[in-house]
């Protein structure tokens, strides 16, 4: 029956995360991607070419200018890109008369020296990007000019190919050669499309300098080749100095001096016939992170100069303080002369277009083509679209939109001046922003079957839990669950899957996923009703044993928790929400705990010497420092945009940033003693328990181990946030890269002896033992009787082996695997963020503890002794979510801590984006990790506690009044809960059924309570779909909670898989230790 439990939490855990994964498909649909390419005629001043522009033709052009959208008027220029990474608007502006500027201010002087110089020759503009702000998805927007959707921030880590058209492939095809230094992101996105690439990996945000470095090693020998005509570089150097350090860092004045000076470089080498733009691809917070979509994330820079042609003016309709980033492609594709991408939205902006005359064009017609081959590019795509997805816009709308620009093509007929063209190209522009903002409103098409489906498939597995599950003893589930027909059940899914496969279309499901997860949680909620009904018998009465109104308090803090989905000032706010109802957990358990001990240590009157000896007063102390320290994480939290009386950043830093408060060398040293405490009292427990006596691998892991971790981790700490230039990044590296291996020893360690224990050897025949106040002669006489009347030989037969750290057997081996765990997390977060998780678990040990006396005093039976009460397994999930805020984490896109995926991982070791995201997961969702890998703990830590202190069984007994001092603790326990306590975790394996049955419905309840989460947070979404914080809050809310339920849930099958190691280790060491008695 062992692995017959694990095969049905694994099958649980795919119908709920089927149900998520199916209600994030209609819900978080990304936009249908457009293969279509657009194509045009491009005119030439050469009279060798096909379309040679002359009299004649313009005058053709211009006889029906709505047949001129294939038509391509002659290049420009040639065009240098320079894509600074988080080059954010406020770094390029010039502040005059500050005496003591900020690290990024006053540092790009060259924008600003040749904005004087010639300011008809260069632009400074406000460079706004769309969210999410992430390199790929900027990338995107710069090269196809189309939205970005929502979802799609989840493929930064691996760059696929892109597939529609862009402003890359209509260079390459008009045969402009291309050149790249940079970003291998680019070529990732645009492979086999460059002349020449030299492409550097961009993900190490710890380096500064080596990719920047490669490019100004080639660039000068590319500017002076002059075989191409478009050059892109793409420096990281300030991206990663923000990543690193922040904006307000000294190296971020040293980085952006040296793109002052590249770009001084490039305008004194570039010729009269180039275009150079210098742009950002988005902004930095104060904390140099990006993602999200505030304003110091989506503000970047762009900066236009060329030395011989004078810019268009602001007669053109153009804006020329703000540039959306999307209008850049359809502006780059004017001035090469090549056709603007198929799925562009973007509008040219003729302040960044050299005003170079066309032959036999005057100046308005020169524009008016122009911006009507946009129009009409912008109205082909999207109206298609639009007609493809009929469902998505509204009708009325789309009528509207369609008469409006049926008009404009009858006026474009008729302009004939400048004055009506400035009147035209004004009503065209508002025309086409609607197109945009009709896009932007309806972009994320919500498919409500998905929706529903996903919705119903995470419901109904989280009530049939309750009904099933919930309501049956442990001992009833060996019933229940039969292996056979578990192993039925997965072949009838496996059938399910097939089928929905095969024949999904005929059901109107539009992919092959939504059929497989359909048919399949269909088929489990058939099987997972029929076990029902099958024993509703023992469901009901089970039930019915329950108190209706019993665990009121926590039934409210667990509804509390989930409300907070509803509401978008409670997301806002949820981490003190989460710390109010975690307190008020610990509070209730405190209570009841305090109730008893009324009734069982102070019967009589109360006398205070009693009251300060009592057990009672120390848990409840120790309920208070556990409050403390949830109140002491309120300085861990981080702060959302929306908190305007946050008191992490301060509005001093004048326009365009907020400062964020320096982190100081008290924290950093405080992480260290918080480190060093954690593994060293851990040490003293399992010292104390027995468990580190003997040299069996995982006793030698376990007292060597955490102490080599905790150096390695302090050590990790203090030198990887120092400002010592010297230290190289390979021994910073080394450090973390120990604790990745002492974790994976562990694991090894557990899958092949996890035990850690020692069998002493039994003493010989002829071994005398005695006390040093005793005299030997007596002891060797009644040595020499035994063995004369053979006695000797039947006691050594009968004597039971002493075995060190049996009482502790399970518990230890799940505590020093915590261990490791917690110090690969420690490594991974920032110094005041591992303070936050050795806090949590400081918490959760106080609640352990306090948990423990109380479930010995309201026990039973073992049955009811080795499950925990709702009150803890509650405590015990709100701690876990707890920790995500304690752990300095936010539920906001922009906050991701992307560092944790380089941590321990140079240049030169392994790029693999994998790794990346686990390392990213394991630091984002450190706190349900390490708990619920941790849950058995809950069924443990009653019987550890009391093998460890059996005094607590003599001073938590009910019936002080029938015992005398001469009675035995084991009669005690007997006489309490029905069995032997003493023993500690020993009885636990003489209890197999009921203990693995019990663990089994623990991880259960947590996949309902967790089941139950993410339902509301769904439900929530739905509801609010058409919310203006849609977006903002419910959707990334949503996503961190999914990710959460797609971490907890196997992490609760890994807590599970352990113990069943532990026990199947410990079922062989008393079979070889009965065997051995045998013999």
């Amino acid at each position: 029956m062992n692995f017959t439990y694990l095969f049905v939490l694994i099958w649980l855990a795919l119908l709920i995360s089927g149900g998520v994964l199916l209600f994030s498909r209609g819900f978080l649909l990304a936009r249908v991607s457009k293969t279509e390419t657009s194509t045009c005629r491009r005119l030439s001043t050469n009279p060798n070419d096909e379309y040679f522009l002359t009299d004649e033709v313009v005058n053709e052009v211009f006889k029906d200018v709505n047949a001129s959208a294939h038509l391509c008027l002659p290049q420009k220029t040639k065009v240098i890109i320079l894509v600074v990474d988080a080059l954010k608007y406020e770094f390029g502006l010039y502040k005059e008369n500050v005496k003591e500027p900020l690290p990024y201010e006053n540092k790009l002087k060259v924008l600003q020296e040749l904005l004087e110089q010639s300011p008809d020759h260069a632009r400074l503009m406000r460079f706004r990007a769309d969210p999410p702000t992430t390199t790929m998805q900027r990338l995107k927007g710069l090269t196809t000019g189309s939205l970005p959707t929502f979802i799609d921030i989840g493929s930064n880590f691996a760059s696929p190919e892109i597939n529609e058209d862009n402003v890359i492939d209509q260079i390459v095809k008009s045969d402009l050669p291309l050149v790249f230094l940079g970003d291998s992101t680019w070529t990732d996105l645009y492979p086999r499309r460059f002349k020449r690439a030299y492409a550097y990996p961009s993900f190490d945000i710890f380096d500064l300098d080596s990719v920047d470095n490669q490019i100004m090693k080639h660039l000068p020998k590319e500017l002076a080749s002059g075989d191409w005509q478009v050059l892109v570089a793409h420096f990281l150097g300030v991206d990663h100095c923000g990543h690193k350090h922040g904006p307000l860092h000294e190296e971020m004045a040293r980085k952006l001096g040296e793109m002052d000076a590249v770009i001084r470089s490039v305008v004194e080498a570039m010729d009269n016939e180039t275009t150079l733009l210098v742009m950002g691809d988005h902004g930095m917070t104060a904390s140099g992170d990006h993602g999200g979509d505030t304003d110091d994330e989506t503000n970047a820079l762009l900066f236009a100069y060329s030395k011989q042609h004078r810019f268009y003016g602001n007669d053109t309709g153009s804006d020329s303080e703000m540039l959306q980033q999307i209008d850049l492609v359809p502006t780059l594709a004017t001035i090469l002369g090549v056709p603007i991408p198929y799925s562009n939205l973007g509008l040219i902006n003729f302040n960044l277009i050299p005003e170079i005359p066309v032959p036999h064009l005057n100046r308005f017609q020169t524009l008016l083509l122009h911006v009507w081959q946009n129009a009409q590019q912008i109205y082909r795509y999207f109206f298609q679209y639009a007609l493809e997805n009929k469902r998505t816009f509204n009708v009325d709308e789309m009528d509207r939109l369609e008469t409006e620009f049926i008009l404009l093509t009858h006026r474009v007929q008729t302009i004939y001046n400048e004055a009506a063209f400035k009147s035209f190209v004004r009503d065209l522009n508002i025309h086409l922003r609607d197109i945009l903002s009709t896009c932007r409103e309806i972009w994320v098409r919500f498919e409500p079957t998905q929706m529903l489906h996903g919705l119903l498939f995470s419901f109904l597995p989280v009530f049939f839990i309750f009904l099933l599950v919930n309501n049956s003893r442990p001992a009833d589930y060996v019933r229940i669950f039969k292996a056979k027909e578990v192993f039925y059940t997965y072949l009838i899914n496996l059938a399910a899957g097939v089928f929905g496969y095969r024949y999904y279309k005929n059901f109107s499901f539009k992919t092959e996923e939504h059929g497989v997860i359909f048919f399949t949680a269909l088929a489990s909620i058939v099987i997972l009703a029929f076990h029902t009904l099958r024993h509703w018998a023992s469901i009901v009465e089970n039930w019915a044993a329950v108190r209706r109104f019993g665990h009121m308090p926590t039934r409210l803090l667990l509804f509390g928790s989930m409300a907070v989905f509803f509401s978008n000032s409670f997301v806002i706010q949820e981490a003190k929400m989460l710390s109010y109802l975690l307190a008020g957990s610990i509070l209730v358990l405190s209570h009841e705990l305090l109730r008893l001990s009324a009734r069982v240590e102070f019967r009589n009157k109360l006398k205070v010497s009693q009251l300060l000896r009592s057990t009672a007063l120390r848990l409840i102390l120790a309920s208070v420092l556990a409050i403390c320290f949830i109140r002491f994480a309120y300085t861990l939290f981080r702060c959302r945009e929306e908190q305007g009386n946050c008191t992490d950043f301060a509005t001093s830093g004048g326009p365009g940033f907020s400062l964020k408060k320096p982190g100081t060398g008290k924290s950093y040293i405080l992480a260290v003693f918080m480190i060093v405490v954690y593994t060293t009292l851990t040490r003293l427990y399992l010292r104390s328990c027995g468990n580190l006596t003997g040299n069996s691998a995982n006793v030698l892991l376990a007292r060597y181990g955490p102490t080599v971790a905790s150096i390695c981790a302090g050590g990790h700490v203090l030198l990887a946030h120092s400002s010592i230039k010297n230290i190289q990044r390979s021994h910073i590296d080394a450090m973390a890269l120990v604790i990745y291996g002492l974790l994976l020893l562990q694991i090894v360690v557990v899958s092949v002896a996890p035990l850690m224990t020692f069998v002493l050897p039994p003493r010989t025949g002829n071994t005398v033992t005695i006390n040093g106040n005793e005299s030997i002669v007596p002891e060797i006489f009644r040595k020499m009787k035994r063995m004369y009347e053979g006695d000797d030989d039947v006691e050594r037969r009968n004597a039971i082996p002493v075995v060190y750290g049996l009482a502790t057997v399970y518990s230890s081996i799940v505590i020093a695997f915590g261990v490791f765990l917690a110090l690969v997390m420690i490594v991974l977060l920032e110094p005041r963020a591992s303070i936050g998780l050795v806090i949590c678990v400081a918490v959760g040990a106080i609640l352990l503890s306090v948990h423990g006396i109380l479930r010995y005093r309201t026990a039973t039976s073992f049955e009811s002794c080795v499950q925990p009460t709702f009150t803890a397994l509650v405590g015990w999930f709100l701690l876990a979510h707890f920790c995500f805020f304690a752990t300095s984490h936010q539920t906001t896109l922009s906050q991701i801590e992307w560092r944790a995926a380089f941590v321990g991982r140079t240049t030169g070791l392994g790029q693999s984006n994998v790794i990346s995201g686990c390392l990213v997961i394991l630091n984002t969702f450190c706190g349900p990790i390490f708990f619920f890998c941790m849950y058995s703990l809950l069924s443990t830590e009653t019987f550890s506690l009391f093998a460890l202190f059996p005094n607590l069984i003599r001073s938590c007994r009910n019936n002080a009044g029938k015992a005398d001092a001469t009675t035995t603790l084991s009669e005690l326990a007997n006489e309490a809960v029905g069995f032997d306590m003493t023993r500690g975790e020993l009885t636990l394996y003489e209890y197999e059924d009921v203990f693995l049955g019990a663990n089994f419905k623990l991880a259960a309840q947590f996949f309902m309570l967790q089941g139950l989460k993410i339902f509301c947070a769904m439900l929530a979404c739905t509801i609010h779909c058409r919310h203006l914080m849609v977006w903002k809050i419910f959707a990334p809310r949503f996503i961190y909670e999914a990710l959460a339920t797609f971490v907890s849930l196997p992490a609760l099958i890994v807590g599970y898989l352990l113990l069943l190691r532990i026990h199947r280790a410990v079922d062989t060491l008393i079979k070889r230790i009965n065997k051995t008695k045998v013999h």
